[in-house]
């Protein structure tokens, strides 16, 4: 049915992201598809708290996430191709989909909390913006 899955993880909460990539796993495999993972770094967004992070703190937060992305998928046990991407969630994850070509998105939901009633999760614009299938699976 699928070909190409693209699970997209939060490495900030490891429960979650086992879960999903356990998920994903065996999605992936019971369609003999493709499985890429992804974790989005949020940008630092204003110039000015940039430059009081200092110029290499997105590089570190980068290859932080990295490393984290590696560890989740070897203690799940999981084989995919690893993204790290920097810049708005919902946003990069619907351009690496297209770039990719995959045929499935599987994302995580959690209890909203206020704000994002107000502004919506990265799963509701997911599923409002790309033209991609998108599977979220929700937690407890």
């Amino acid at each position: 049915m699928f070909k190409t899955v693209l699970a997209s993880v939060d490495v900030s909460v490891p429960e979650e992201t086992r879960a999903l990539l356990k998920a994903a796993q065996e999605a992936a495999a019971g369609w003999g598809a493709t499985l890429h993972v992804v974790t989005v770094v949020p940008d630092v967004g204003m110039a000015i708290v940039g430059a009081q992070l200092g110029q290499d703190f997105g590089e570190r937060s980068r290859h932080a996430a990295q490393a984290e992305l590696e560890r989740a998928l070897a203690d799940a046990g999981v084989e995919a191709e690893p993204h790290v991407l920097t810049g708005t969630v919902y946003d990069r994850v619907i351009r690496l989909a297209d770039e990719l070509d995959v045929d499935l998105i599987m994302v995580g939901a959690h209890r909203p909390e206020l704000k994002e009633y107000l502004l919506g999760t990265n799963a509701a614009r997911l599923l409002r913006h790309s033209r991609k299938s998108v599977l979220v699976l929700r937690g407890n």
